[in-house]
């Protein structure tokens, strides 16, 4: 594979070491391809230049939204270059032509998505804790003069610990968002914390920082843009439900040790 001076770097010398570093990702989106080539075919479908096309462009709306340079770390960090961005590129674009006619967009759709994208929003910050003990000591600092930013850095087990807990600002018909949660911001006063709100294994504390902001934009206004997002929202929710079937059918005969003690697929694997 490469010399180095004189001595010779072979494959089965950074084989264990690749393997490790992202073997189960790449093994992980290689069943899924496979996957998605039988699924086209079995339904008479293809993935065609258009369709590629189509996921590029959706690809370079969600980098003209954020930082490009974020995105790029993002994308680094995963591992992913030109050839697995393209390989993603062709699994999204598969995915979607298989789940299209199961979309179906109906008018309180569009009006939730406006409700999310337009509607009042709520400056937050969270911290999430592991135990229902551990919350309440949480709260009784708070309660105790300690500001909730200092504590959520020192304390919250959240990506958003490093941000004093500060979250994107939540629409309480962001389904995104568990309906608990939202409905503790609905009721909160600026600058209070909740009681310990339960989700899933984890116990979450919530601080409203400010009144919540809202649009002056119509629904007529925007309609159509909001029935493209629905539309894209309701894909990318049955894209990823069939993506997790598929892998859930696989059946991975482990040849390699190496790759079977890294692999932590969702498909089914025999020794």
């Amino acid at each position: 594979m490469a010399i180095i001076d004189t001595t010779p770097i072979r494959q089965e010398d950074l084989w264990p070491a690749l393997i490790e570093l992202g073997g189960h990702e790449v093994l992980e989106d290689y069943v899924l391809t496979l996957s998605l080539t039988d699924a086209l075919r079995n339904h008479g479908l293809e993935v065609l230049q258009i369709d590629i096309e189509t996921e590029e462009r959706v690809f370079s709306t969600i980098a003209s939204e954020i930082d490009i340079g974020a995105l790029n770390q993002l994308l680094e960090d995963k591992g992913i270059g030109d050839v697995r961005k393209s390989q993603l590129i062709w699994r999204n674009a598969a995915l979607r032509k298989l789940v299209k006619h199961q979309v179906s967009i109906n008018d309180e759709a569009v009006q939730r998505m406006f409700s999310i994208i337009h509607g009042p929003t709520y400056p937050t910050r969270i911290i999430v804790v592991s135990t229902l003990d551990e919350a309440n000591t949480v709260i009784s600092t708070i309660q105790g003069g300690e500001a909730f930013s200092d504590i959520a850095i020192e304390k919250s087990i959240d990506a958003s610990a490093s941000r004093g807990g500060r979250v994107n600002p939540i629409s309480t018909s962001d389904p995104v968002w568990p309906s608990p949660i939202r409905e503790q911001i609905s009721i909160l006063q600026v600058n209070t914390i909740s009681n310990p709100v339960l989700i899933g294994d984890r116990w979450v504390i919530i601080q409203v920082t400010d009144s919540p902001t809202t649009s002056d934009v119509e629904f007529g206004e925007v309609e159509p843009e909001m029935r493209r997002l629905a539309t894209y929202a309701q894909e990318r929710f049955l894209m990823e439900t069939l993506a997790r079937s598929l892998l859930s059918k696989s059946t991975i005969k482990f040849i390699d040790v190496d790759l079977r003690r890294t692999s932590r697929t969702n498909t089914n694997s025999t020794k």
